[in-house]
């Protein structure tokens, strides 16, 4: 039992330790790293940008006013 503490504590500090230095560097987190890395070509398609979003639909709907529902 003491063993695994020990482990936790240690694993802990190291993890704050390289935590705070790529804080401090101004580097992404490693979750956003470990992601961005993993994640590669389908990323894209879990975009959560809304403004792109938006202004996709709203491009759409000017080219084709069909599609925001101002049919002539």
């Amino acid at each position: 039992m003491m063993k695994l503490i020990l482990a936790l504590v240690v694993g802990l500090a190291g993890g704050y330790y390289l935590g705070y230095a790529d804080g401090a560097d101004g580097k992404p987190s490693i979750v956003a790293r470990v992601v961005g890395s993993v994640g590669g070509k389908s990323r894209a398609k879990v975009d959560n940008d809304i403004d792109a979003t938006m202004e996709k639909v709203e491009g759409d709907a000017k080219a084709d006013p069909k599609k925001a529902g101002k049919a002539p």
